[in-house]
């Protein structure tokens, strides 16, 4: 009876170990200006995407979006708006923005808000999607697939 009780603990550990281990895998990925997001996919679907590297076991309180885990978001930086950080969803799945006062950055909505941001980011007469200012940077990340790509065309997973 001993040796079923020790085995029961042993296996209800492991699979406790195994649940946690698998919700708590993140990808850190970096912008060309040294930026980090982090994105952690959690058990059940949702994904947050979190400025900087986040290594909490908790959700984070405020200053990150939530969304699934099949989403795909562009994050735009640029030195000319330091404090924000310019999203374009680019999928179909609803997302949540919590912002916050005391983190370093807030998000603001690029689409809505295109005609004044634009010529912030990209250069005059842009024709494709890389042709950005010099002072501004982006990374477009591919949840579903796990991978980022930033305006050099670099790829990380």
């Amino acid at each position: 009876m001993r040796k079923i009780f020790k085995t029961l603990i042993i296996l209800a550990c492991l699979s406790i170990g195994l649940f946690l281990w698998s919700d708590q895998r993140r990808s850190f990925f970096k912008t060309s200006n040294g930026e980090y997001v982090t994105m952690w996919k959690r058990w059940g679907g949702t994904c947050y995407l979190i400025p900087g590297k986040y290594y909490g076991i908790a959700r984070p309180k405020d200053g990150y979006i939530k969304t699934s885990n099949r989403g795909y978001f562009t994050f735009y930086y640029s030195n000319r708006l330091p404090n924000l950080i310019l999203i374009n969803k680019e999928s179909e799945d609803n997302y949540e923005i919590s912002n916050s006062v005391n983190k370093k950055y807030s998000f603001a909505d690029y689409i809505s808000n295109k005609e004044k941001y634009k010529p912030i980011i990209y250069k005059k007469n842009a024709k494709k999607f890389s042709d950005i200012n010099r002072d501004a940077s982006f990374l477009s990340i591919n949840i579903l697939e796990g991978y980022a790509t930033n305006e050099t065309g670099e790829m990380q997973r």
